[in-house]
């Protein structure tokens, strides 16, 4: 009992997830406060990590690719992101629809994005309570479901949705664990949704059809999408990729024009 009430008491001290957010002491207050008007990002000049000061900008509507031929450069990335570091006025600026993140009240910025982490933790309990984390329509998790291949899951089991999930889904393969994570990310359905090599644990033809489903159900200028990966079959779904080497923008493109005419990310991406 005191190692739980620990545990509760950590969580319930540590400090907010997107540091620098504006908090938000009252209602009336968060109503006077900037919001985000649109699903777009832009990051500039922005140093971290690996990072050396990097430009990335995603449009309402758009899905983007971020090949990092790097680990490190897709993981500082990933961090700026999701707000698990403070970024210093003279490292960057990251901007969510147009405002300075550091300007936006807290639930606004947890409101707009969403970035779904390579390795995302699984709970206890089914898998329809491991997608389903707010309300939700029956036809948006249904959508989700579809997307992110988990019918190929519930399919295998009596239960279907209901199917138990043991703690960490440790009783789902690294691949249905994965499935899951991303169904629960696009049943979401943020304004902004960034995913971290969404699809490394599951095969070739199941990777197509996830990419499929995550470009239609991410359509609509309501919405935008980063995909940070080096998968041809995510990238080739994408408006366009931006790529990253040693914590710097390298190159822009279409997948198809960089297969094309880099030879350097032919061999990264398409090897």
């Amino acid at each position: 009992m005191r190692g739980s009430a620990d545990r509760v008491a950590t969580v319930l001290g540590a400090p907010p997830l997107v540091e620098g957010a504006v908090p938000d002491p009252d209602a009336a207050a968060t109503d006077a406060r900037p919001s985000v008007r649109a699903p777009r990002l832009d990051l500039h000049a922005v140093a971290h990590g690996s990072l050396r000061g990097i430009d990335l900008d995603v449009a309402p509507g758009e899905t983007v690719g971020v090949v990092a031929y790097r680990p490190a450069d897709a993981e500082s990335l990933v961090s700026v992101l999701s707000g698990q570091v403070p970024l210093d006025p003279s490292a960057g600026r990251v901007g969510v629809g147009g405002t300075d993140v550091r300007e936006l009240p807290l639930t606004e910025v947890r409101r707009t994005v969403l970035v779904e982490p390579h390795a995302a933790d699984l709970f206890a309990g089914t898998v329809r309570t491991n997608i389903v984390t707010r309300a939700a329509d029956d036809a948006r998790l249904d959508a989700a479901v579809a997307a992110s291949a988990v019918t190929d899951l519930i399919d295998l089991h009596e239960a279907g949705l209901d199917h138990p999930v043991t703690d960490r889904g440790a009783s789902l393969s690294g691949g249905q664990r994965q499935r899951v994570a991303l169904a629960r990310a696009l049943a979401a359905d943020p304004p902004l949704l960034v995913l971290h090599d969404p699809t490394t644990a599951v095969d070739s033809v199941t990777e197509h059809a996830i990419a499929d489903g995550i470009r239609t159900l991410r359509a609509g200028p309501d919405r935008a999408t980063v995909v940070v990966s080096t998968s041809p079959a995510l990238l080739a779904v994408t408006d366009r990729v931006v790529v990253i080497d040693d914590g710097r923008v390298v190159a822009r493109g279409t997948h198809r024009s960089l297969s094309t005419t880099d030879p350097t990310y032919r061999e990264r991406v398409l090897r």
